[in-house]
């Protein structure tokens, strides 16, 4: 993960980035969508390509992730 605001542009964020990002932070999309506020309608939306992730929530969801913020809590986990 490390890296990721460099390596996607974020005038760019493809729904498949940002499916990629989540998957190797380890988050479902219900947690994902938790680390950054909005509705996990929205985040599924963004990952479908139904709406365009705004650049503001693909950096806060990048500094949250290489920064260790999303934390066990967010992650997934067997049950």
């Amino acid at each position: 993960m490390a890296g990721l605001l460099r390596e996607t542009d974020v005038e760019d964020i493809s729904p498949r980035a940002i499916r990629q990002a989540r998957l190797d932070a380890g988050l479902t999309q219900v947690s994902a969508a938790s680390l950054v506020h909005v509705t996990p309608l929205t985040w599924k939306r963004w990952e479908s390509g139904d709406r365009s992730m705004h650049p503001a929530f693909w950096e806060l969801f990048a500094l949250k992730v290489e920064s260790g913020i999303s934390g066990g809590m967010n992650r997934d986990e067997s049950k």
